[in-house]
C-alpha cells in the first residue's frame, strides 16, 4: 500500500516539476506584457457595433416594409376590402413602433447621431404615412393619402442617409489597409 501510494505521490511530484516552470514562465510573460500600453479600437469598435445594429435593423424593416406591401398589393387587387386592409395596418403600426423603439435605443458614437436620427426619423416617417393611410381607408380623405404618400417619401430620403453609410467601408478599416498595401 505504501508502495503504491509513493508511486502515485511521485507521478504527480513528476507533473508538478513540469507544470511549475511553465506556469512561472507564463505568468514572467504575461507580466511583460502587461507592461505594455493596452491598445483597443475603441471607438472603431463601437463603430462597428452601431454600424452592425444599425444592418440588423434596416434589414427586419425591410422584411416588415416588404410583408405589408404585400398585402396593399392584395388590397389593389381587390382581394381585400378597405375594413380588412385597415386590420391588417392595425396589426402592423405596432410592429413598425416596435423597430423605432429599438432604433430609439440604440448607443452611437458622437460623429454618428446623424445616422441613428436617420433611421430613427425614416422608421417614424414610414409609419405615420401607414396611420394616414389607415385613415384615408376609413375616411376616403385624399388628404390623408397625400400625407401618406409625402410621409413614405420623407422616409425615403432619410433612409438615404444611412444606407450610404452602410455602402461605405468604415474608416481605417482592415480592408481598406489591405487595399493600400495591394495597390
Amino acid at each position: 500500500m505504501c508502495k503504491e501510494f509513493r508511486t502515485q505521490l511521485s507521478g504527480e511530484l513528476i507533473i508538478l516539476l513540469l507544470i511549475l516552470p511553465v506556469a512561472c514562465y507564463s505568468n514572467y510573460i504575461a507580466e511583460g506584457i502587461s507592461k505594455f500600453p493596452k491598445v483597443t479600437p475603441f471607438a472603431q469598435t463601437s463603430l462597428e457595433e452601431f454600424r452592425e445594429s444599425v444592418d440588423n435593423l434596416v434589414h427586419q424593416s425591410q422584411n416588415l416594409t416588404k410583408s405589408y406591401q404585400d398585402e396593399i398589393g392584395k388590397w389593389r387587387m381587390n382581394q381585400y376590402d378597405n375594413y380588412t386592409l385597415v386590420s391588417i395596418t392595425n396589426s402592423f403600426i405596432p410592429k413598425f413602433q416596435y423597430l423605432i423603439n429599438i432604433a430609439e435605443n440604440l448607443t452611437y458614437p458622437k460623429d454618428y447621431k446623424y445616422i441613428h436620427d436617420a433611421l430613427v426619423n425614416s422608421l417614424a416617417s414610414e409609419t405615420d404615412s401607414y396611420r394616414h393611410f389607415k385613415n384615408y381607408l376609413i375616411s376616403g380623405n385624399k388628404t390623408e393619402d397625400e400625407i401618406s404618400t409625402n410621409l413614405l417619401s420623407r422616409a425615403f430620403q432619410y433612409e438615404q442617409i444611412y444606407s450610404k453609410f452602410l455602402s461605405l467601408p468604415l474608416p481605417h478599416s482592415v480592408v481598406n489597409i489591405t487595399r493600400y498595401i495591394a495597390s
